[in-house]
């Protein structure tokens, strides 16, 4: 894993990962607080919208903090940063392409069965057997059923965070050493965009697969 290099190096994708305008939900509590009890018509009691704004405004401010720093996302010519983690363009063999089953994920790569216990009891109950019907389809047309799963979808996300933050979608690296990870962002078809020359010229230039 590589460390930051210059600061003032271009950059060519960022997300910063969540932004402070979600602060406002404090205020909004606040005025909302405010505004329930001048209907009340019992009068202002500051307490309680001060109490709302101080305590949404910062349970947000920390929530916000923190995906700033676990989700945000960056992309230079010489690294590509994940959260807290930094890694090298240099370690980066190839960026693998986009599923073609649009995200869908099973993990194993078997047909994805439709049929379930509670299907099969009520095909049971009316005097249906699961099994003629089965037997019975027409087989699936191409790529019906068949969710296509990369290798990579199962792969470890780049960042500190157990797997890919929630509301990102992966994109599959091969690095050296024969490992594969998963980067992601928010934007991830711009990220993959922004990323894949980078690393086709590099490939190209070492003369690496």
């Amino acid at each position: 894993m590589a460390e930051l290099d210059d600061p003032t190096e271009e950059i060519l994708f960022a997300e910063n990962g969540a932004s402070w305008a979600w602060l406002l939900a404090g205020p909004v509590a606040a005025g909302a607080m405010l505004a329930i009890q001048l209907s009340s018509g019992a009068g202002v009691q500051w307490v309680v919208p001060i109490a709302f704004l101080v305590l949404v405004t910062g349970f947000v401010a920390l929530q916000v903090k923190a995906a700033r720093i676990h989700t945000s996302v960056e992309l230079t010519r010489t690294h590509l940063r994940q959260g807290t983690q930094t890694l090298n363009l240099d370690e980066i063999v190839k960026v693998y392409p986009a599923p073609l089953d649009g995200g869908r994920r099973h993990y194993d790569g078997r047909i994805l069965n439709r049929s379930n216990a509670l299907s099969n009891r009520a095909m049971k109950q009316a005097g249906l057997d699961p099994a003629d019907f089965e037997e019975q389809a027409p087989p699936p047309a191409p790529d019906t059923d068949r969710a296509t799963v990369e290798k990579w979808q199962s792969a470890r996300a780049l960042g500190e965070l157990t797997g890919v933050p929630r509301g990102r979608t992966g994109i599959g690296l091969r690095l050296t050493g024969k490992r594969t990870v998963q980067a992601w962002a928010r934007k991830h078809a711009a990220l993959r965009e922004a990323l894949t020359p980078l690393i086709e010229e590099r490939t190209d230039a070492g003369g690496r697969p």
